[in-house]
């Protein structure tokens, strides 16, 4: 999508998760920019289909993606205390609140990389754990900028 039309197009989706989901500006614009449909929209390479969709048709695909990422996400009490151990020690590492951690996470869907790799990484050492979680922040950072 050109650079030029892609905030116009947000705007229109972002007013349009504002109406259905009744969400606040805040809450929506996390929920828009937290979704593999918001890279999407956003590069370059895949975005050009997304011209002719309406508002309302990529809404529908965000919400679906977010229903389908929902069922995915495990509500194991192990797995989950896991989860919340590492942001945990992530935020004492970096020495930042709990909130902007939270949203790192978010952004670069941490919480599912660590149940993916729950069943290794969770044998291991706070400062071990807390290094992979940075290692993989930094490759999804990288991967986000080409």
């Amino acid at each position: 999508m050109d650079n030029n039309l892609l905030p116009f197009r947000i705007q229109q989706l972002i007013h349009v998760i504002i109406e259905k989901k009744k969400y606040g500006l805040e809450d929506a614009l996390q929920y828009l920019y937290s979704s593999e449909l918001y890279r999407q929209l956003s590069s370059e390479t895949s975005s050009l289909w997304y011209m002719s969709l309406s508002s309302l048709s990529l809404y529908e695909m965000l919400k679906k993606e977010k229903l389908s990422k929902k069922h995915t996400q495990s509500t194991d009490s192990a797995i989950l205390l896991f989860q919340v151990f590492c942001l945990e020690k992530y935020k004492n590492h970096v020495n930042i609140p709990a909130d902007e951690v939270l949203q790192i996470f978010i952004r670069y869907d941490v919480f599912e990389y660590l149940q993916k790799v729950f069943g290794t990484l969770h044998t291991q050492g706070e400062n071990y754990i807390v290094t992979e979680i940075e290692t993989y922040i930094k490759n999804q950072q990288k991967s986000e900028q080409k």
